[in-house]
């Protein structure tokens, strides 16, 4: 089992890499946060949009992800469906995207 601060460093090392890819620098969305039974939900988004709120700084497809406290894997969750939809799939499922529903 892993505890909170093992999963934001988990979530900061992703997000640092994405960053990387996309260049631009990323940040936790930490208000965001969700805990849940079965680990936390992650969402993330770039500083300068933070700072800005300037649109030319947001970021398009930026899915929130879930680290499983039992596990510490991380699940990408999606952006065609609200939260709750990937969440429940995740808690019956084990995953945010199974092959059949």
């Amino acid at each position: 089992m892993i505890t909170f601060d093992s999963a934001k460093s988990i979530a900061l090392k992703t997000i640092k890499r994405e960053g990387a890819t996309l260049e631009m620098e990323l940040t936790l969305a930490e208000d965001e946060t969700l805990e849940e039974d079965f680990g936390w939900v992650f969402f993330y988004t770039s500083v300068k949009w933070l700072e800005t709120n300037d649109l030319k700084y947001a970021i398009a497809g930026n899915a929130p992800f879930i680290i499983d406290r039992y596990t510490g894997h991380l699940e990408l969750a999606g952006t065609a469906h609200e939260i709750s939809h990937y969440i429940k799939l995740y808690r019956r499922y084990g995953t945010c995207h199974p092959i059949e529903e």
